[in-house]
């Protein structure tokens, strides 16, 4: 199973911006960082067409990096 990573950047008003480092163009959001993972599940598993379950993902937690 490939783990893909989904990078939580800075709030974005209520949203927490999510994109897919490995899938190029698919971004989601999340209000929370619990909302922000189960988002970024379900975007990667309709993108891939596979069930939610078969995937795995990391947390790249850029909520606190500054440029």
């Amino acid at each position: 199973m490939t783990t893909y990573t989904a990078m939580v950047g800075p709030r974005d008003g209520d949203w927490f911006p999510v994109e897919i480092r490995e899938m190029p163009g698919v971004f989601t959001q999340g209000r929370d960082l619990a909302e922000a993972e189960s988002m970024a599940r379900e975007a990667i598993a309709l993108m891939l067409d596979v069930p939610i379950g078969e995937v795995a993902i990391r947390i790249e937690d850029r909520r606190l990096q500054v440029a």
